[in-house]
């Protein structure tokens, strides 16, 4: 008498001489689960890999806080923008009016020391009272 077939273990699912007609499409069908898994799990570490690069380059963005005197209209806030913005690194610039505040963010891996600074604000027409990097994490860069 002819002995029922057995459905492949897993140890055996790679065999395929092992496993004659009836047992290879289960093979093929589990070849694929198995393919299919290991793809996914790729793209979710690569996923997972892109954010941590990402959060890596934000982190390190240095902000710096200016304190600058005479600032009194929309027009000195401008003038203050138009010469930081021709400074190599810088990539926002946040100016409060009332406070005679300017928060300007540098771009990844650039820094801005106070001499720029007070040059900047020289030439802009105005005083630097005081130059003060802020501290931010990831989730708060550009703000207070």
């Amino acid at each position: 008498m002819k002995q029922p077939l057995k459905p492949p273990v897993w140890g055996n699912l790679w065999d395929i001489e092992k496993h004659s007609k009836p047992y290879g499409d289960l093979k093929m069908f589990y070849h694929t689960k198995i393919k299919v898994t290991l793809k996914t799990l790729g793209c979710i570490l690569f996923v997972l890999f892109l954010g941590v690069t990402a959060a890596g380059a934000q982190a390190a963005q240095h902000v710096y806080k200016v304190y600058v005197d005479g600032l009194s209209c929309p027009f000195c806030t401008y003038g203050i923008e138009k010469k930081f913005s021709k400074v190599e690194g810088v990539e926002k610039i946040d100016i409060d009016l009332k406070t005679g505040t300017t928060l300007i963010t540098m771009a990844a891996g650039k820094t801005l020391d106070e001499k720029t600074a007070r040059k900047t604000v020289k030439a802009a027409g105005f005083t630097l009272r005081d130059f003060v990097e802020v501290q931010v994490g990831p989730e708060d860069t550009g703000k207070e």
